[in-house]
């Protein structure tokens, strides 16, 4: 039987103090342990102690004797990233997540183990890691689906965009169509209150946590709900070469499920994977991505038309899916060199000329327009093609749109239905982020990827978009 000794944290407000809750670190002994020694980051400091002294900074050890002791930090919670919050305290409630406590220890006669636990101390919540931990006033909403429990906690500040019905619903219709392992027994998921200026629309932490912005839409190609659901069914060791896959799948299957849902329409759905942001980057050296965002953007796309490549390949048969599932298993970290192996494997041969010219290089793939082929209700095999030759692209049929003409929320410029971006001021329209696709309204930067969607001139005050080099209304030059 394994000898364990457990810590466990634990949280609760500190209403005097915005930004600082009290973590506790509280510790169950084994009788042959010998010393224990706790080293913490700057951003906790100890404030009572039982059976520890700190014997540096940010370091305690333990006096040998006490069977229960434990330690009690005052924790700046605050972080921002892409100018805002990841994780904030308000005094009346807080999202945040356990800090990393390293703890070494001594011992004699058999081996003793370290048992983590993580709870709270008052009305909350917490992932099974404490990587999403939320305290304060809230409902809790719970439903099972795909052989997952599913806990929402929704604040008394949060007023979801969606109707929970919908966000529930596409929750579970995720878990129950993506099928590529990864499956843990429980997802915490916490509705984040939009009068906090976060940093991102949404942010997954840990195995089994994530947090989404209560204006998330479910009913966007980028829907955040499922995005930050597919983090949690990611299980590969990152390695350089693949990082661009973290966001590539995420981003993908966000869409391809919204769109599999009803929830967009395949035009919706095609276009946002179609982007041509970051087209020049090369995925497999983050070194030579055109932006840290690559991996949203062009890594999107080209996960897509690998998708449908490896659909094509196989008559249906098989699907990107059967590769993600695979690489949950890699064992070490998932480089490039493995995830070629599991494409092998998974399509009976080698795309390595493919992944040359697009992964390995700066070229993009075209996502086809086949309706079919990404709902599989029909898949030709396709005839064998030349290794270096494009092939001209197949005639489409023509279809009648209806054309819808509006104003730019920027310029005021006439656009219609079908643009991307305005062709006066070079806005993005569709109510998204250009780089990521998450909706936005007139905010100044995209709450999901920290974007800047606008910018306002520091003479005159006129709104423009973020790539334009002079004011248009004053001639100031910007930066």
């Amino acid at each position: 039987m394994a000898r364990t000794f457990t810590q466990k944290l634990s949280a609760e407000l500190d209403p005097t103090a915005e930004g600082l809750v009290h973590l506790y670190a509280e510790f169950s002994l084994h009788s042959n342990l010998r010393s224990i020694t706790l080293s913490f980051p700057d951003y906790l400091g100890a404030e009572e102690l039982r059976g520890f002294s700190q014997s540096q900074r940010h370091q305690c050890e333990w006096d040998g004797a006490t069977q229960n002791p434990w330690i009690r930090f005052r924790y700046d919670v605050n972080r921002t990233n892409a100018g805002g919050y990841e994780f904030v305290d308000t005094g009346s409630w807080a999202l945040l997540k356990y800090p990393p406590i390293n703890t070494s220890w001594k011992y004699t006669g058999g081996r003793v183990e370290l048992d983590r636990q993580y709870d709270i101390r008052q009305d909350g919540i917490v992932s099974s890691d404490g990587s999403i931990v939320y305290l304060g006033p809230h409902r809790e909403e719970s439903f099972r689906a795909g052989g997952q429990r599913f806990r929402i906690a929704i604040p008394t500040n949060a007023s979801l965009r969606a109707s929970l019905a919908d966000v529930c619903a596409s929750l579970s219709f995720a878990a129950e169509n993506l099928d590529v392992g990864g499956k843990n027994d429980e997802v915490i998921v916490v509705v984040a209150p939009s009068n906090i200026n976060w940093g991102w629309g949404g942010l997954q932490s840990g195995v089994n946590g994530f947090w989404a912005v209560d204006s998330s839409y479910v009913d966007h190609a980028n829907n955040t709900w499922i995005h930050e659901y597919v983090h949690t069914r990611q299980e590969w060791d990152r390695d350089q070469s693949t990082r661009w896959l973290i966001e590539g799948t995420t981003n993908y299957y966000a869409a391809l499920l919204t769109f599999l849902d009803g929830r967009v329409s395949f035009s919706a759905f095609h276009r946002y994977l179609e982007t041509d942001r970051h087209a020049n980057s090369v995925l497999v050296d983050p070194g030579r991505w055109t932006s840290p965002n690559a991996y949203y953007t062009k890594g999107r796309r080209v996960t897509a038309a690998l998708d449908a490549k490896i659909r094509r390949e196989t008559g249906g048969s098989k699907t990107f899916e059967d590769v993600f599932r695979r690489i949950n298993r890699v064992d070490g970290s998932l480089t490039h060199g493995k995830l070629k192996t599991a494409i092998r494997n998974v399509v009976g041969h080698g795309l390595e000329d493919w992944l040359a010219t697009y992964v390995e290089q700066s070229r993009v793939p075209d996502v086809p327009t086949e309706e079919a082929l990404f709902t599989g209700d029909t898949v030709s095999v396709p005839e064998p093609e030349p290794e270096v030759e494009e092939t001209e692209p197949e005639e489409e049929d023509e279809v009648e749109i209806e054309i819808e003409v509006d104003d730019c929320p920027v310029c005021g410029a006439a656009v219609e239905s079908d643009q991307q971006f305005c062709a006066a001021c070079g806005t993005a329209l569709f109510r998204q982020c250009p780089v990521c696709g998450r909706g936005v309204t007139d905010e100044p930067y995209c709450p999901e990827c920290g974007t800047a969607i606008q910018e306002e001139c520091d003479v005159c005050g006129h709104r423009q978009h973020s790539s334009e080099e002079y004011c248009p209304k004053c001639g100031t030059k910007f930066g």
